[in-house]
């Protein structure tokens, strides 16, 4: 039996800026057991602090004995740690949130305010350590803290909507260094309510409260200033639109990082099925997304993304039931063959799309075109509308003037969405270039499978000769004179029966010559 839930509420594109609603959450749906839920999940977790080898060795600070560093081994013994980034203070000012800001219809962004941090129904109760822990400059190990709660003040008045605010960084001991490395960077920020309850399907949970995930209204753009490790380079992926990054050098070791957008609408979909009823396709796929509150959430960035979508579409009737917002970035571990795009000392780009299954590694330049894979279902959850898609890619001018040998004048663009039988779908574009960044967007497409292709172009800049300067009445007058000064004459000179035409201003016979 194919259990398929409907939408139980409007969409959020055509949502009032006035309206305040829930998201969308599978694990909240009705279950008997023993089922599961089939869905997408998100790309960034909210998750916890935990320094050491979870579950059965975490660590209250490095100096713990259940982290013994002398005998870690990558890959091995491994030392593991995942840090929730605190707000920055005077005495921590590295690797932490300066400031979350927000603005509505375009208008100038205001702070939000810190309130607090959220210290339970993030982390396991049974675990005695690893829930937060110290930092050890030493080790490069920044403070693992929690998640954090900012707020709106209008008019003295706190609004009923606050943001919770996630940065960490995933990070393992490196043996051979002697230092915590950096594997994975999220970012995200959530809009939520504070309710005297507590919930199955909240973000967290503490004191007989919880949060509650609600959806970003359609006119809000968030902006997040983080100092960010130099360690992280290269590309991030992202839940954004009209994505706009700013990069500075903060300290040594440190990048100040602001990045400003508007929230996505991603549609989605939820399938419970029995278990007893799973085909074999369906059982792998749990195994391999993995279950989180009965629900597998099939990871949108990941290899068979694509797969799990081609396997639902025509049970689901291409028909996305729900939709979701989000706003949220990664970094990533992308590498790239063409040396224009392969970065190890710098943030290269930020590819964002709202699709429900994209490429999980960057965009790829073949015959003069980047190309981008993305997927997701065409109709909406009446059954009519269509989905419609967007796509930001933001990268550094320089390398694609390296990517196309261009010089540093202009750039413009064309982008072309294509689907799997090659027919073109036609799509809002805009391209900019401003402060060392290009930024190309493409808004507007339909779903199914489809390849976005990106191609730069440069007017061949015209080199025109430079005139002659027309001489001044004065100087043609001195011309004018020199000339009247300088009159020519020829003479004829013989030498025996050879005779010669001298012309000059003053002209004179050569020697042996006679005038005639």
């Amino acid at each position: 039996m194919l259990t398929i839930f409907s939408l139980t509420f409007a969409i959020p594109f055509h949502a009032t800026a006035a309206e305040d609603k829930e998201s969308f959450f599978p694990a909240s749906l009705q279950q008997s057991d023993p089922q599961r839920v089939f869905s997408l999940g998100d790309d960034t977790e909210l998750g916890f602090s935990q320094l050491g080898k979870w579950p059965d060795k975490l660590c209250t600070s490095t100096a713990d004995p259940n982290c013994d560093f002398n005998d870690a081994k990558w890959g091995v013994k491994t030392i593991g740690a995942t840090a929730l980034l605190n707000v920055c203070t005077s005495q921590e000012n590295e690797d932490c949130i300066e400031s979350v800001e927000i603005a509505r219809d375009g208008k100038e962004f205001s702070a939000l305010k810190f309130e607090k941090y959220v210290v339970g129904g993030t982390c396991d109760a049974t675990a005695s350590a690893g829930c937060a822990f110290p930092p050890d400059p030493s080790k490069k190990l920044p403070r693992g803290g929690r998640l954090s709660i900012w707020s709106e003040v209008v008019d003295g008045k706190t609004l009923p909507i606050k943001y919770l605010m996630t940065y960490s960084y995933e990070m393992n001991y490196d043996d051979e260094s002697k230092y915590f490395v950096i594997n994975n960077v999220g970012l995200a920020i959530r809009p939520m309510k504070e309710i005297d309850a507590t919930r199955w399907d909240s973000l967290w949970s503490e004191n007989g409260k919880s949060g509650i995930q609600y959806d970003f209204q359609s006119n809000v753009e968030m902006r997040a200033t983080i100092h960010l490790s130099k360690q992280v380079v290269g590309w991030f992926k992202a839940r954004m639109q009209n994505v706009d990054i700013v990069i500075s050098e903060f300290s040594p070791t440190n990048n100040r990082l602001t990045v400003s957008a508007k929230a996505v609408t991603i549609s989605t979909f939820a399938v419970k099925r029995p278990v007893n009823e799973l085909t074999i396709q369906e059982a792998d796929f749990g195994k391999y997304f993995g279950y989180g509150k009965g629900v597998s959430g099939g990871e949108p960035g990941n290899p068979r993304i694509f797969e799990y979508l081609e396997y639902w579409r025509p049970k689901l009737q291409d028909i996305a039931t729900h939709t979701k917002t989000n706003w949220s970035l990664k970094s990533t571990r992308w590498t790239s063959e063409n040396k224009c795009l392969n970065a190890t000392d710098r943030v290269l780009g930020v590819v964002s799309t709202n699709s429900m299954g994209y490429d999980g590694n960057p965009p790829k330049f073949v015959d003069g075109f980047l190309n981008y894979r993305v997927s997701g279902f065409h109709f909406g959850a009446d059954g009519k509308t269509p989905n419609l898609g967007t796509y930001d890619l933001v990268l550094r001018s320089d390398a694609a003037r390296c990517l196309y040998g261009f010089s540093s004048a202009p750039v413009s663009a064309t982008v072309t969405i294509a689907g799997a039988n090659g027919n073109e779908n036609l799509a809002t574009t805009v391209v900019a270039e401003k402060n060392g960044w290009l930024k190309m967007k493409a808004a507007g497409f339909t779903f199914s499978e489809k390849n976005i292709k990106v191609k730069l172009t440069q007017e061949v800049q015209k080199v025109e000769a430079t005139p002659t300067p027309s001489p001044s009445a004065t100087t043609q007058g001195i011309v004018e004179a020199k000339k009247a000064i300088a009159v020519k004459k020829t003479i004829t000179c013989t030498k025996g029966k050879t005779t010669k035409k001298v012309t000059a201003a003053k002209p004179f016979c050569p020697s042996g010559y006679k005038k005639k």
